[in-house]
């Protein structure tokens, strides 16, 4: 199954333009989420690079900068394709990149995807992986029509998991040595939101007063 959606699926938009701007700038409180730019090589390379961010990643931190410019250089080939959307997570009023969030492996004919995210430690605890995180979701399942979002966790990161499960994500099973960074193999969980799950609770989160 070709990775894309813009000509493959009736369900979903015409394939993004990284030429305007004002597409896939989405505000939050506290954030806005943007396409990553070549701008932010510097930054994002500090983010994976940090050991602590990293100790539950799939993939051992980075080393250099060019791993970050290459990342930069894959993201915007696979916005531009519809084969993912990779966001810098901005910070509203400092404008610094502080975390990054991406719906990836886009499948036009399931109409589903997978959620990742990663923030820089200072801004643990605050609130602003779960406010990106729900702006994305909120573009992925209303704008794009997907039907199912799904996320696999490093079995020992109890942070993203509860995070996950307030999100409303269900949990779906344990696989076991999903992951192998360096020497280690780890067990992943696996879970999944699905559309009308998360239309229903933002809908009665939007009834509160």
């Amino acid at each position: 199954m070709p990775r894309k959606f813009a000509r493959d699926c009736p369900y979903l938009p015409t394939a993004p333009n990284l030429s305007m701007p004002s597409f896939l700038t989405l505000p939050g409180k506290r954030i806005k989420l943007r396409p990553l730019e070549n701008r932010d090589a510097r930054a994002l390379f500090e983010l994976y690079a940090d050991p602590e961010v990293m100790r539950y990643w799939n993939h051992a931190p980075w080393r250099s900068i060019d791993q970050a410019s290459t990342a930069i250089t894959e993201a915007q080939r696979d916005y531009l394709s519809g084969a993912s959307l990779h966001c810098a997570i901005e910070h509203s009023t400092t404008g610094l990149l502080i975390g990054s969030c991406a719906l990836y492996a886009i499948n036009p004919q399931h109409r589903c995807a997978s959620l990742g995210y990663l923030l820089s430690k200072q801004y643990w605890g605050q609130g602003f992986m779960s406010e990106s995180t729900r702006v994305l979701l909120d573009y992925g399942f209303s704008d794009l029509h997907l039907n199912r979002v799904e996320a696999d966790v490093n079995q020992c990161n109890t942070g993203s998991r509860l995070a996950l499960e307030r999100l409303g994500f269900q949990h779906e099973g344990c696989m076991r040595e999903r992951w192998i960074v360096g020497e280690k193999k780890c067990d992943t969980e696996a879970y999944a939101l699905i559309r009308h799950d998360w239309l229903t609770s933002s809908a009665a989160r939007q009834r509160q007063p």
